[in-house]
């Protein structure tokens, strides 16, 4: 990562946080069970915590992802609009093989998502279709490559339940439709993206559900897959761990001021 590209990032997460502390109040002040429990200063604490954790998954990865990816030397977008138009028999097949998929991770029955099947199923379906604006046009982060494969992404949160993932997974069936129904020849794939792991050191998708109802990696980048995927370099992830080291270090005052100053 060069060092134009780590300042940037530098400069995003510090304005951020500084921005946060300087801007932050309470949605609401009567919180009586939890101000019977614990005190004031812990109760601002894990409320602002909680919004950092919010304003990270909602907008800061996505930029850092364009950050790197640019730097790449990759085309990048945040919040891109996919367009095209699903026919009704296509949609319909999608919606058939959706319900499928569910119903079998809930009954035990043997099948699993299969990210090439499903892509076979949908181009083999899909007809022409107008470029339009549809409900699930907006993707949290494109990326192009100089050879003209394309790749949207869905950042989500890392701790997704079940329902979560089967909307992700229907998402990114439709993106397949989409995407296909104004270029039929288009090479592109679709992704969920995972910022970190929490259940690190453990494997994210071995010992949950989501295992069944995504393909492996096929469907899922999680921590540094993703983060080295974006930024293609195999030490992106652990770049980014230094550079939200750095800046720890660097505002370590304005933080121990903030949180004295509750």
């Amino acid at each position: 990562m060069n060092n134009t590209t780590r300042q940037e990032i530098k400069s995003l997460v510090t304005s951020t946080i500084l921005n946060k502390f300087n801007n932050f109040t309470l949605e609401t002040e009567h919180k009586p069970f939890f101000q019977s429990l614990f005190t004031e200063q812990q109760i601002v604490t894990g409320a602002l915590i909680q919004s950092l954790y919010t304003t990270f998954g909602m907008s800061i990865y996505e930029q850092i992802a364009v950050i790197l990816a640019k730097s790449a030397g990759f085309h990048a977008e945040r919040q891109y609009k996919l367009l095209g138009k699903i026919d009704n028999t296509t949609e319909n097949l999608i919606d058939t093989y959706w319900s499928n998929l569910k119903t079998a991770l809930k009954t035990g029955q043997n099948m699993r998502s299969n990210k090439q099947k499903e892509f076979n199923m949908i181009f083999n379906s899909i007809q022409q279709g107008e470029a339009l604006v549809d409900g699930d046009s907006t993707v949290d982060v494109y990326i192009r490559k100089p050879n003209g494969d394309e790749y949207f992404i869905d950042i989500t949160t890392v701790k997704n339940n079940l329902k979560g993932f089967e909307v992700l997974k229907l998402k990114m069936l439709r993106w397949i439709g989409l995407r296909l129904s104004t270029n039929h020849n288009a090479r592109f794939n679709t992704l969920i993206a995972i910022p970190y792991n929490p259940y690190h050191p453990n494997p994210y998708l071995d010992s949950r559900w989501n295992a069944t109802i995504l393909d492996g990696s096929n469907d899922i980048l999680v921590q540094e897959e993703f983060w080295n995927f974006v930024g293609n370099d195999n030490n992106t992830y652990n770049e980014l761990l230094d550079i939200f080291k750095e800046i720890g270090q660097e505002i370590e005052e304005e933080i121990e001021n903030f949180f004295n100053n509750l």
